[in-house]
């Protein structure tokens, strides 16, 4: 009778390939914590997706291999992957207090609570933790949690990706004109430089410069027109320098001496050489000088 029992245990731990490896990613699902502590192993950590309907789905949905008891079935969870072995524990009946998988439950973030119904008595929120820790030799009051904070990792930060050169191995666009220097002209030789324009003209009177000069006004004869000092000016370069026109006073002969002065210097041979002309005659007249010859 016994070994028909053992048999019958036996046949409620089928393995189960469902639910994934490590915690819920988020509220979608129960995370489901195995901690074997005294018996030994690592502890399990799985997910079963989507809601569960009792604490016995959570274990199934999530992949975890179970055994009920003989007299209870599944409503009594007697082994959690093969742990204890049957050498230990027949599962027939109820496990002692001393040697058995306590059930909690916990929010994410919150801590481990001892549940106080049974496995098909419980339905767990959605992102909710189940634990199951294995007590040994511990009173009711004393049996510990599972040693795994109920806490869902947080999302890892999204990976900014640089973009690779384009295809073809060509390299990127090249930066912008003003944050390079301008390229050099066919032949290897450096651009020549544009030369800085010329500073600003000195604070001071006001000049005016004009490519024609203003006729005097009236001028004398061989007096050279007044003139006014302008102050300082920027050199004249090219086609900024103009000469002043000739005076009107001159002759047509491009210089020399004025035509008033040559005049007068006409007059006063003219009025010396009749002056001794007179003089002679009235020698002549008086018997002192000869006349002149015809």
């Amino acid at each position: 009778m016994a070994a028909l029992l053992l048999a019958a245990a036996g046949a409620t731990a089928p393995a189960y390939a469902a639910g994934t490896a490590g915690y819920c990613p988020d509220a979608n699902g129960v995370t489901v914590i195995v901690d074997f502590r005294e018996l030994g192993g690592a502890t399990i950590i799985r997910c079963a997706p989507g809601n569960q309907a009792t604490g016995l789905a959570a274990l199934k949905n999530a992949g975890i291999q179970i055994t009920g008891t003989a007299r209870w079935g599944e409503g009594f969870i007697c082994r959690i992957e093969g742990k204890p072995g049957p050498q230990n524990e027949p599962c027939i009946d109820t496990p002692p207090a001393s040697a058995y998988w306590s059930y909690w439950h916990a929010t994410n973030g919150g801590t481990w609570s001892y549940s106080q119904f049974g496995v098909l008595n419980r339905t767990p929120p959605p992102g909710s933790f189940e634990g199951w820790s294995f007590s040994k030799d511990r009173t009711s009051s004393s049996s510990p949690p599972p040693r795994v904070a109920p806490r869902r990792p947080a999302a890892p930060a999204p990976t900014r990706t640089t973009a690779g050169p384009p295809p073809g191995g060509q390299p990127g666009a090249p930066p912008p004109a003003a944050s390079r220097p301008a390229d050099p002209p066919p032949g290897g030789a450096p651009a020549p430089s544009r030369p800085a324009p010329p500073p600003a003209a000195p604070t001071g009177p006001a000049t005016t410069q004009a490519t024609t000069p203003p006729t005097p006004a009236g001028p004398t004869s061989g007096a050279a027109p007044a003139t006014t000092d302008p102050g300082p000016s920027p050199t004249p370069t090219g086609t900024d320098l103009a000469l002043p026109p000739e005076p009107a006073a001159r002759n047509g002969d491009g210089g020399g001496v004025p035509f008033a002065t040559l005049a007068g210097g006409v007059l006063l041979v003219a009025l010396a050489g009749g002056a001794v002309w007179t003089a002679r005659r009235r020698r002549a007249a008086t018997g002192t000088e000869p006349p002149d010859q015809v």
